[in-house]
């Protein structure tokens, strides 16, 4: 069996949790061939963070923003253009505009349709665009915007694979329009697992973006919403970490009969380490500084925390090169709170070697999906705090025990407040570890997310032949 998986900016040139999640996966499925098609935003050379499994055959790279010439193909038509713009501007319902595109989208699979860009009917289509909702702003701005809408989305769903038994695309995102693209050339089955809803995250960010104008970001929240409803709407098995993401989907029409959950799994015998002796209260931090890890509120809580336990110290545990300007600006909050003796960057680490020492991991992220970090801590007996965010609530306040406290996002006060109190109250730090390692081990093991997978590729696999006739 071949399984085409599509990434975007992640494996295996960033660390992280869905990184790390598809590699355990593909190095614990060594009967399957894999091969990866990597979706990135330019064409820098970048150094690989993960040595690929040996059962990774195959690995291709596409730079989405770069202008493409799809010399070899034969020219789409150009009418598309037109029954898009139409498809797009009067029609307000946007699950009715992605099965519009889906069908619109089969008819020029393996097409040429980027040179439309430069034909008659896109300027009359964008012209007249310009006219009927922007023409209070400058013309050659919107122009521009539209061409950095588009550009990604067709080069994405330009990009056909090889033909593999199963496309599994890890996002809802461009990613899955190159898998989308695949499907319908070949008839092969699609599989999307989303870790976040991509398509909020992405709201998250345009709406906090200084480089989109105001007036323009409603249409690229719509935009991406469009592509996460193509992704439900086209893929035939639809899985996800936890419950609260199914909301989500279910908000875009995503089909109840495609959709499953697989939770994260890890190896619990691995994490299951003694704790050793050690000076002071251990705090924990393990992911990589960034904005969306939110480090700084972290730090401000160690700064609180401080006040009452004097022993403190606080452990950040990561990639330091993701966003070197948010790390530096978290190096010169220590300074300001004069918390140099307390907290150290540690930069990339064996965890192993760390969860042993660590009193309590501590988890201040803004987004996430199901976090493995706090599943690493759970099976090694750390309490954990964290923001209320993805399925952090649902697996530190399991009905099986809780094993973590959970705090508001950006509250740095509540934050200390946790942490003070499993400082203090030995006999719930001590339950908590407990109930942690017992909740791992019936609900989050490797094994049982390895078999899920196993399981799902081989019923894929079984609809080739349908999804071809389908198309």
């Amino acid at each position: 069996m071949k399984v085409g998986v599509f990434v975007e900016g992640t494996y295996p040139y960033v660390t992280g949790g869905v990184s790390t999640w598809l590699h355990v996966l593909m190095s614990n499925l060594k009967e399957i061939e894999f091969h990866i098609y990597h979706l990135k935003p330019d064409s820098q050379q970048r150094a690989l963070k993960y040595k690929l499994p040996d059962n990774v055959t195959l690995m291709k790279e596409i730079n989405i923003f770069s202008e493409i010439e799809w010399k070899l193909r034969r020219k789409a038509p150009e009418n598309i253009v037109t029954d898009i713009f139409y498809l797009v501007t009067m029609e307000s319902d946007i699950v009715k505009v992605a099965r519009g595109l889906k069908r619109i989208l089969m008819n020029v699979t393996g097409k040429d349709v980027y040179s439309l860009l430069s034909s008659k009917a896109f300027w009359d289509v964008i012209t007249e665009v310009y006219r009927r909702f922007f023409k209070t702003h400058g013309f050659t701005e919107f122009y521009w915007m539209m061409r950095n809408l588009l550009t990604p989305f067709i080069n994405s769903f330009q990009f056909l694979p090889e033909k593999d038994d199963i496309y599994h695309s890890i996002t809802t995102g461009y990613a899955s329009l190159a898998a989308i693209a695949g499907k319908f050339h070949y008839g092969v089955p699609l599989i999307i697992t989303e870790h976040g809803i991509y398509h909020r995250e992405r709201e998250k960010e345009i709406l906090s973006s200084k480089y989109i104008p105001e007036e323009y970001k409603k249409m690229w929240i719509g935009f991406f919403k469009t592509i996460s409803a193509l992704a439900y709407y086209s893929t035939d098995f639809l899985t996800t970490l936890f419950k609260k993401n199914q909301i989500f989907q279910k908000e875009l029409k995503a089909d109840e009969s495609k959709m499953s959950i697989i939770p994260n799994g890890v190896d619990v015998e691995k994490f299951n380490l003694p704790k050793e002796k050690h000076e002071g209260f251990v705090v924990g931090f393990i992911g990589r500084i960034s904005k969306i890890k939110d480090v700084k509120t972290a730090i401000k809580a160690i700064r609180v925390a401080k006040e009452e336990i004097k022993d403190l110290k606080f452990l950040i545990i990561g990639p330091k090169d993701e966003e070197e300007e948010y790390y530096d600006e978290c190096q010169m909050l220590v300074q300001i709170m004069e918390l140099e003796d307390t907290v150290e960057f540690l930069g990339p680490q064996n965890v192993l070697e760390y969860y042993p020492k660590i009193d309590v991991l501590l988890l201040s992220s803004v987004s996430e999906g199901q976090p493995l970090v706090i599943l690493e801590a759970m099976a090694s007996g750390t309490p954990v705090v964290a923001t209320d965010v993805g399925a952090c609530r649902e697996m530190l306040e399991d009905e099986l025990g809780q094993s973590g406290f959970i705090v508001p996002p950006k509250d740095y006060i509540e934050m200390a407040k946790a942490l003070i109190k499993l400082h203090d109250d030995k006999e719930l730090w001590k339950e908590f570890s407990n109930n942690g390692k017992r909740v791992v081990r019936e609900k989050y093991r490797l094994d049982q997310m390895i078999e899920r997978y196993k399981n799902l590729y081989m019923k894929a696999v079984q609809l080739k032949g349908k999804i071809k006739e389908a198309i």
